[in-house]
């Protein structure tokens, strides 16, 4: 394992080990909504800076960028750390323990490291260019699947009721009938490392942020997947709207009938 994974992934389980301690604590039962408000954001931020904190002083020359803190240091030509503690903030609201930390180092706009960590089940995906990818210290790579009928497909849907949840509900219908399962299990970084690993064969995701993208992205590259827009257009921007499959599965995903 790289040594720039190997500070990530210890900066990140301190967070995750501070999280499940402040969750244990917490009484979501009784606590008003503006109290589990607080919670969350006291979480967001104060984990963030943690993390950010760890890394800037073994990497005082690196730049960091948090989803909740924003962008620390401009040094030019240094990479920039992308940190993000909690991918999916509704999940982890209501206490669904499908959640996860993500930590991610860009170079040239590129991810070069990615550490993505489930503080709940422990789960510890790694993944450095070049190198592979990685579940709890063992390589994974995505399955070779060819049918969706034995597929189980993940997916994310948008909220609301506008044009993009519209789209993303009729390609969810189409494959209903196609494949073996569909399941939603909220966070789109966790998602897209279960096709990694094969858990999942595939899966259909909804406004994928940039954390989820650079950090998970890599992970799936580097373990055989195959990642699109829903449009077959292989240039992924955030917020993306993609799918990511196994190689054998990625045209029926694509399909549109």
């Amino acid at each position: 394992m790289q040594p720039m994974v190997n500070l990530a992934l210890r900066a990140a389980r301190n967070a995750g080990q501070d999280l499940v301690r402040r969750l244990d604590r917490f009484d979501s039962y009784k606590s008003t909504d503006q109290e589990k408000a607080k919670f969350v954001a006291d979480c967001t931020i104060g984990l963030e800076k943690g993390i950010i904190f760890e890394l800037k002083k073994a990497l005082p020359e690196h730049n960091f960028y948090g989803r909740e803190t924003g962008q620390n240091g401009e040094q030019a030509n240094q990479p920039v750390w992308q940190v993000c503690v909690i991918d999916d903030i509704s999940n982890f609201r209501v206490g669904i323990p499908s959640f996860a930390i993500i930590v991610c180092c860009m170079q040239n706009g590129k991810a070069e490291h990615s550490v993505i960590l489930n503080p709940i089940n422990g789960d510890e995906f790694t993944a450095s260019r070049g190198r592979g990818a990685q579940l709890n210290n063992r390589r994974i790579r995505t399955g070779n699947v060819n049918s969706l009928s034995d597929a189980i497909v993940g997916y994310t849907q948008p909220m609301g009721n506008n044009e993009a949840a519209f789209d993303q509900l009729q390609r969810l219908q189409r494959l209903m009938s196609k494949s073996f399962d569909l399941r939603n299990i909220g966070s789109n970084a966790l998602s897209i490392c279960y096709v990694a690993a094969d858990r999942f064969q595939g899966a259909l995701l909804s406004n994928v942020d940039e954390f989820a993208l650079n950090a998970a992205g890599l992970l799936a590259s580097e373990a055989g997947c195959l990642l699109s827009e829903v449009s077959g257009q292989p240039l992924l921007r955030a917020p993306a709207n993609l799918v990511v499959s196994n190689p054998r599965l990625l045209k029926a995903l694509l399909a549109k009938d």
